[in-house]
């Protein structure tokens, strides 16, 4: 047993706690430490799941809060392509994920919207050519980063082939789990651009407190995309250097 978890002990379950007020609670607990070593205890606590942080600045025990599955809540824009594609591709894999969707976990939110269409690779090319057909506006098919950064605008969509063993949901395959948009976010070259590295850490922490979290799946999936050590580490709120380069 960690020194910090003897505060859970102190702290009262039906309320809510700002990072100050943890802070005073250790500093009665154990005096004299420095003040990243509170910081630290606090991640800890939550890493552990013995917290959770309930938005900014917003701390409870867990006890308290059941966590829930992770539902996305998707633009018009992505729920008219999921119409779209899987009533002209009925049998096509593939799944919705769009930047506005990591605001939840974000401290500097995205304001422009990119959906990535993520499909099984033999028919992307297909999907792509069916969306041009249809009008979509600023579709591009598997753009490299230069390209991305070059010819990107508002709601663009991308169409990207689908990593194999990604997490995908058996009753609704087309939306996607936090575990792939956790890994993403990570592994992938255009999203990673699209939002600061430096928030990566606060985002796995949040998403592990407040939601439920398949991580056999996850590190299957981020080992497939050569970034479970990485993923490992951030789970474990260790410091990772960089982790999309």
């Amino acid at each position: 047993m960690q020194w910090y978890e003897e505060v859970l002990d102190r702290i009262d379950d039906k309320k809510t706690y700002c990072h100050k007020e943890l802070m005073d609670e250790l500093r009665m607990l154990k005096t004299g430490l420095s003040e990243s070593t509170y910081h630290w205890a606090i991640s800890g606590l939550v890493r552990g799941g013995a917290l959770t942080r309930l938005g900014y600045d917003s701390y409870s025990l867990s006890s308290a809060l059941p966590k829930d599955e992770y539902v996305p809540v998707y633009s018009d824009t992505a729920e008219g392509l999921i119409r779209l594609i899987s009533e002209k591709y009925p049998y096509v894999q593939f799944t919705i994920f769009e930047t506005v969707l990591m605001n939840e976990f974000l401290n500097h939110l995205i304001a422009q919207n990119t959906v990535f269409v993520q499909v099984e690779k033999e028919s992307s090319i297909y999907v792509f050519r069916f969306l041009q057909e249809q009008g979509i506006q600023n579709v591009m098919y598997k753009p490299g980063k230069n390209d991305f950064e070059l010819y990107w605008s508002k709601d663009c969509v991308i169409v990207t082939d689908m990593i194999s063993e990604a997490p995908i949901r058996a009753d609704k395959p087309h939306v996607v789990m936090l575990e792939k948009m956790l890994v993403d976010m990570l592994a992938d070259k255009l999203i990673s651009t699209t939002f600061s590295k430096a928030e990566l850490p606060d985002v796995m922490e949040q998403a592990q407190s407040r939601y439920l979290l398949d991580k056999v799946r996850m590190l299957r999936y981020a080992r497939r995309r050569n970034r479970q050590d990485v993923l490992l580490k951030y789970l474990e709120g260790s410091k990772v250097e960089d982790a999309t380069s």
